[in-house]
């Protein structure tokens, strides 16, 4: 398989002129994920034209080397036009006992630009053992095929804080999961309450004004997420459920597809889902989604830490609690992730502020006690009893919030 474009490559790609190669819509790409522990492949299972690109026009590569997957889009002229690293549930099951048994397939949607004319996209993975890219597979868009299907959308999706226009703005949506139809007045609430919680926490505090936030109101047959462990399966709208990888605490959509379809024509950069329930769990997933429940008593810490996760890829900084990850972390490679380090190559991570008051190099992290090393003593990221995310996570996702809005 062949390696994919190296970031020097990509650097030089930053400036692609909007207008010349997309339309004012998205494009979602619906892929289906198969493998094991050894072996991955994508498969091309449809394309949605939707109502409007709310990301950035000007910021078109990803400006980070992000995530354990990746996405490109070329020109046929192979000019990189747009990138976005991303992770999914299907890359974390691969590294879970569970995938060395056995094969498992699972859905994933990829948004971009609409394009104006013929494209490829490729979709990468990343080499744990190296850290280096690798293509898995290349499609061939033709943006006037006509089993595109035009998606109209779903629900309404709803302004709660609006500071200006999407392109420049961090758009979050927050969707609505396990409401009723008579519940739905307690999601705004929810949401509402959730939107205080972010911008309670710095840099979100000085940010709030780069930020939209949107809800969407979806309403589900029965309430609350479901308990596989329990035997309690609910029907909600987009089929959240606990017990993902057979852990208790660990909430998310199993299948991603009800959710993509849902969000059709809504604005959004990132994604959260709100399940209505007072047990404790939820998950972050980088550029993919977050996910926690409305009513616990930690509900802002969980909601919080996981937004870090799905917004700004940060890494967990734990190393105590059970997981269902396997050696998901060569110690002999630096990791992706702005906030963790195997110091492999300290350089490329947090040496430049060591300076700091409270930042140092601190062992155990990323679910390992030993050769992973965290910035702080504590952190969002480490336990819901830190009060403050720390400089380091800070600087990250100030960084992703500029490259939305600058």
């Amino acid at each position: 398989m062949m390696l994919c474009l190296t970031l020097f490559v990509m650097a030089q790609a930053q400036h692609i002129d909007y207008k010349t190669y997309f339309t004012p819509e998205r494009l979602r790409v619906d892929l289906v994920f198969t493998g094991n522990a050894q072996t991955q492949d994508v498969f091309l299972h449809s394309l949605h034209k939707e109502p409007l690109w709310a990301g950035s026009k000007t910021v078109l590569i990803a400006p980070f080397d992000y995530g354990d997957c990746r996405y490109n889009v070329y020109s046929t002229q192979n000019v990189l036009l747009f990138s976005r690293g991303f992770n999914s549930l299907f890359a974390e099951w691969t590294t879970t006992e569970e995938a060395l048994e056995k094969d498992k397939a699972f859905a994933t949607s990829l948004w971009m630009p609409y394009p104006k004319d013929t494209v490829w996209f490729e979709v990468s993975q990343r080499v744990s053992s190296t850290g280096a890219w690798k293509a898995l597979k290349r499609f061939r868009i033709e943006p006037t095929d006509a089993l595109i299907r035009v998606e109209a959308p779903v629900c309404e999706a709803e302004a709660l804080i609006y500071n200006g226009p999407v392109e420049n703005h961090v758009d979050l949506l927050f969707v609505a999961e396990g409401y009723q139809a008579h519940e739905l007045e307690k999601f705004k609430q929810d949401a509402a309450r959730f939107a205080e919680y972010l911008f309670e926490y710095e840099p979100f505090t000085s940010r709030k004004a780069d930020f939209n936030i949107w809800i969407l109101p979806l309403e589900s047959q029965t309430s609350g997420p479901s308990f596989p462990q329990h035997g309690l399966w609910t029907q909600t709208s987009l089929y959240s459920a606990f017990h993902t990888f057979y852990l208790e605490r660990y909430l998310t959509l199993p299948d991603f597809s009800p959710l993509g379809k849902a969000v059709s024509g809504a604005p959004f950069d990132a994604l959260f889902v709100i399940v209505n329930s007072d047990i404790y769990g939820g998950g972050g997933i980088y550029n993919y989604y977050g996910i926690s429940t409305s009513d616990h008593s930690l509900s802002k810490e969980v909601f919080v830490h996981e937004f870090g996760h799905s917004f700004a890829g940060l890494a967990d900084e734990y190393y105590t609690s059970d997981v269902a990850y396997i050696d998901m972390y060569p110690t002999d490679v630096e990791p992706w992730e702005a906030n963790i380090t195997t110091l492999v190559d300290f350089a490329s991570k947090w040496e430049d502020i060591m300076h700091l008051e409270g930042v140092g190099v601190y062992e155990g992290a990323a679910y390992m006690a030993k050769g992973m090393y965290r910035p702080a003593i504590d952190c969002r990221m480490h336990t819901n009893n830190a009060p403050a995310f720390c400089p380091v996570c800070q600087r990250a996702i100030n960084r992703v919030i500029d490259s939305y809005t600058k």
